[in-house]
């Protein structure tokens, strides 16, 4: 039995941290469970695509798939397929935990209860985000650090706002209409 955070056999040790970006490149980059909830929020949901293809290509590059990241985010748009998706997601990040001694999580029941029980998905995603931050921790061995907010962060925060803006614009007119047609 190998001490806990300890790499498995087979399993190659992170490159060493360079100096002036973020520990070990992109690879070591976390999202904070508030952050990816209130930009969620923010952006009427579209962060969450964000998010799911930031985090395929990075679970890509730690299982040396060369899946395409953005072809599995526009499945997300597909019923049924984006069930799948998900599962395939998460038990990457299940597996990636399970190689560096972390406990795995039940990745079906997670997807279950995601999908059939109304609301469990706001406590699912934040358990699933604070699982993978917990991976990229014991995989740079502590150094992982919390990424910048990015330019398609930002993007995408903009055109989540104007569609709130819209929506909030949409219901000040429908109650104008409906006071002056009393």
């Amino acid at each position: 039995m190998q001490p806990p955070g300890a790499l498995p056999p087979g399993y190659a040790q992170p490159p060493a941290p360079t100096g002036g970006g973020p520990a070990f490149g992109e690879l070591a980059i976390k999202r904070g469970v508030g952050r990816v909830i209130g930009f969620s929020i923010l952006s009427f949901g579209i962060y969450g695509y964000y998010w799911f293809y930031v985090t395929r290509k990075q679970i890509n590059g730690e299982v040396a798939s060369t899946d395409d990241a953005g072809l599995y985010t526009a499945g997300l748009l597909v019923p049924i397929l984006n069930v799948v998706i998900t599962y395939w997601l998460w038990r990457d990040i299940s597996l990636l935990r399970q190689r560096v001694g972390l406990p795995d999580f039940n990745v079906v029941l997670w997807i279950v209860l995601a999908t059939f029980v109304p609301f469990a998905a706001l406590i699912i995603y934040p358990m699933v985000v604070n699982r993978l931050n917990e991976y990229w921790d014991v995989r740079t061995g502590g150094a992982a650090v919390t990424a910048p907010v990015a330019t398609g962060e930002k993007i995408v925060l903009g055109v989540g706002l104007a569609i709130w803006s819209l929506f909030a614009l949409i219901i000040v007119i429908a109650i104008v209409a409906a006071v002056a047609s009393s």
